[in-house]
């Protein structure tokens, strides 16, 4: 089941119709935030200073604040304060990005704003928390990235962070021909072209206020929910920072994360960039012998030929010794043509757009993930629903624009009674939701493990050729925690059986196949709707509806929507990269968790289940939302990248120094002339840790770009107590010391509920649950329709 956003008919109105929302919150976070809730109904109310935004700069605020009525407030007036507060007595949501004391400075702390509203959900957005070391730290993008060290994370660290946490480096002493290392040919962290810190907060924040506001479905009462820029880089990390026992298991680690890998792009003939993920050696040395690109003998098998490259790391060696040969092939044709090849005998490769091109792409207005207005283009919805679809997404009003209209409003709801709070009971936000996980790889799985982190109980139905494999990957395994696995040949008809025995006591199943191989296996939405009709389905893709038989993954998705182009600042004349900690795969896994949770609460309102979908490719186009373009295609003000990935511009940048790197934002002219003054423009002459000290000691917002940050995270008892690192016994590697919750509620907090899991580890349980007896299971077992752990 397939449509676009602008197919869906009249009668819109959205699945969050009539939620209320304050977003009082500046940079890139909480703005992103209030325009995904308006994207989908929700009427969203912007509250601004008028002392001015640090964030007003950004490119990205011409996207973000679209749809949205823009007020001017002052806190720092009682009269305008009191307004405020009388708004969130009347509101569903509060968004802040408040440093931390200030909401109690202003009397809009969580325990008077929930006092004065039972009902009221209140997102806070920290850079590292609302106590702690680094509390009180600058909280802007760069400097986050900088002082966790997720800039070094970019390009990936030679040998691995897992193996330099776990004593097993990958190929330890081996060196890289220097053509194939990633990034700016220079060493040290790498300035992100796409600020991946923030757009994880983003993601973060989105989930965990839906969440809430499904809590009060059930509850009736509202919460304090917080995330931080922390907790946003380390959703940017989930499959490089792991400490792990056995790091040397066989198959464990992978190359992805090494930077002596090169990622599979190559220049055709015209020089554009081509995306090859993972470069088939095999496909494209073949293709390069032919007169035209066509369809032929040795290429309409390309993924069943002898000789393709793993991501083992023994398989980086396979991959340099064919580079130059793969890089000579590409570049004897044009990158459509390659584009077009690769399409007819299903190989995932795509050309390397820029951002300002994705959005002028036709089949993308026309999907509806692109949306024009007043001339601009931007990226449009990025998830839909079948039974709750959105209005059009409104304008970008002008700052202040509002003002009267909602002064006014806050004066009436200032005699309007309180709302009062309800008496029901919940754990966590998905306490008894039952999921099926039928997903593969990573932007599936990873969707529903957050699902799980909420407390639903999710039921891995894994395959027993794929999986077997796979999930001894330490990729697999930053996805597949807190589930249960069970795992069933779906091509036999008793395992369709169990999997409709299953669908019967589920609320959810979600998946990332295509939809044809859906359909043709019988596990499409028409199909299982039968079963049960109120469950609600959701499919995560790679592409857009045109695109959708095209392989798809993360690499492919930031080729089309302009993210590697931005990433690497191909604009200076440098090549693409896709980075470590790129939010494709994942980015899908939390559009497609925030677009369940939606349906979720509107199940328990009307009992209506749905069918909802998301893409890899809408994730990417979500993760370069500062670009926009005009639609007669004038460019937009976007940052841009120099050549050396040092930063954005002289003000938001990485300088080197005599020892180590410092990265400053000098926001305001005060920080820039006491930059000035402090290093006289000459930086090598002293190390980065002198230059923080006297330019922190100034007031300029700077941080060192600590590559060793990682090493304590894992033994920082204030993270460990805050739960957003966590450890537990995986039974193929052993311990495993990795990310934990994403994000806080106050009320009905998240929970990691257990290790990876190993396929078919609870097969024999799930078959007992179900009615089985053991005779049954024993002979389900003997004939492989079921297969249980190893």
């Amino acid at each position: 089941m397939l449509w676009s956003f602008t197919d869906q008919g009249g009668g819109m109105t959205g699945v969050l119709d009539g939620i209320e929302v304050l977003d009082l919150s500046w940079g890139i976070a909480g703005p992103m935030a209030g325009m995904l809730l308006a994207d989908q109904g929700a009427r969203v109310t912007r509250i601004e200073s008028p002392h001015g935004d640090p964030s007003a700069g950004l490119s990205g605020q011409r996207v973000w604040h679209r749809g949205k009525r823009r007020a001017v407030l002052d806190l720092h007036d009682e009269a305008d304060r009191d307004r405020v507060l009388a708004l969130a007595r009347q509101a569903d949501v509060l968004i802040e990005s408040w440093a931390p004391g200030t909401a109690a400075r202003l009397g809009l702390d969580h325990e008077t704003l929930l006092a004065a509203n039972p009902r009221l959900v209140h997102c806070s957005i920290t850079g590292y928390g609302e106590t702690g070391k680094h509390a009180d730290r600058p909280a802007y993008d760069a400097l986050v990235a900088a002082r966790t060290g997720q800039q070094w994370e970019s390009r990936g660290v030679v040998g691995g962070t897992i193996g330099r946490l776990s004593g097993a480096e990958i190929l330890p002493g081996y060196e890289a021909p220097e053509q194939c290392m990633v990034g700016a040919p220079r060493g040290g962290p790498l300035f992100s072209g796409i600020p991946w810190v923030s757009v994880a907060t983003f993601y973060n924040a989105s989930l965990v206020i839906n969440a809430a506001l499904r809590a009060r479905e059930v509850t009736g009462r509202g919460q304090h929910v917080h995330t931080s820029m922390l907790q946003g880089a380390l959703a940017t990390t989930v499959g490089a920072w792991q400490r792990v026992e056995h790091a040397d298991r066989p198959a464990f680690q992978s190359w992805v994360t090494d930077p002596r890998a090169p990622k599979g792009f190559f220049q055709g003939s015209d020089g554009q960039w081509t995306h090859h993920w993972v470069p088939l050696p095999s496909f494209i040395l073949n293709a390069g012998e032919l007169e035209t690109l066509e369809p032929g003998p040795g290429l309409d098998a390309p993924r069943d030929a002898p000789l393709r490259i793993s991501t083992q790391p023994e398989d980086m060696i396979v991959l340099h010794a064919f580079h130059d040969a793969m890089a000579e092939a590409v570049a004897k044709f044009p990158a459509d043509d390659w584009v077009s090849l690769a399409a007819q005998v299903g190989v995932p490769v795509q050309r390397v757009r820029s951002p300002e091109e994705a959005l002028l792409d036709p089949l993308l207005l026309e999907d509806g993930s692109v949306v024009e207005l007043d001339g601009i283009r931007m990226v449009g919805r990025t998830y839909q629903f079948e039974k709750t679809p959105a209005p059009p997404i409104g304008p970008v009003a002008a700052p202040g624009q509002h003002t009267d209209e909602v002064r006014a409003e806050a004066d009436r709801a200032a005699a309007l009674p309180a709302r009062e709070a309800g008496t029901g009971q919940l754990a966590s936000p998905l306490e008894g939701v039952v999921v099926l996980d039928l997903g593969l790889a990573v932007a599936g799985p990873f969707g529903t493990q957050l699902l799980s982190d909420l407390g639903a109980t999710v039921i891995k139905v894994n395959n027993a050729v794929f999986d077997r494999f796979w999930m001894v990957n330490h990729i697999a395994m930053c996805c597949n925690r807190g589930k249960r696995s069970i795992t069933i040949d779906l091509k036999q008809p008793e395992g369709m059986a169990i999997l409709h025995d299953l669908v019967r006591r589920a609320d959810v199943v979600q998946h990332n196949m295509r939809y044809d191989a859906a359909e043709r296996l019988g596990v499409d939405h028409e199909s299982l709707k039968q079963v049960n009709p109120s469950l609600i389905y959701c499919h995560t893709r790679g592409h857009d509806p045109a695109r959708m038989l095209l392989p798809g993954n993360d690499q492919t998705g930031a080729a089309l929507a302009g993210a590697s182009w931005m990433e690497g600042g191909v604009e200076s004349g440098a090549a693409p990269i896709w980075p470590v900690t790129s939010l494709g795969d994942t980015g899908n896994g939390y559009l497609s968790a925030i677009g369940i949770v939606q349906a979720l609460a509107h199940r328990d309102r009307t009992g209506e289940g749905q069918f909802l979908d998301t893409s890899i490719l809408y994730a990417h186009l979500l993760n370069a939302s500062m670009a926009y373009v005009g639609a007669d295609g004038a460019p937009s003000d976007r940052p841009r990248l120099d050549r050396m990935q040092l930063g954005w511009n002289d003000r938001y940048r990485l300088h080197e120094t005599a020892d180590g790197w410092l990265c400053v934002a000098l926001v305001t002219d005060e920080h820039v002339a006491a930059f000035e003054r402090i290093t006289g423009g000459d930086l090598l002459a002293r190390a980065a840790h002198d230059w923080f000290a006297e330019l922190d000691a100034a007031g300029v917002p700077c941080e060192v770009s600590d590559p060793d940050f990682v090493l304590s995270l894992f033994d920082d008892p204030e993270i460990i107590e805050k739960g957003w690192v966590t450890s537990y016994e995986q039974p193929l590697v052993g311990r495993m010391d990795v990310f934990g919750l994403l994000f806080d509620l106050s009320e009905t907090p998240g929970r990691v509920q257990g290790p990876p899991l190993v396929p078919g580890q609870d097969s024999r349980a799930i078959l007992a649950e179900l009615g089985y007896d053991d005779e049954r299971v024993e002979k389900l077992l003997a004939t492989g329709v079921v297969n249980e752990r190893e």
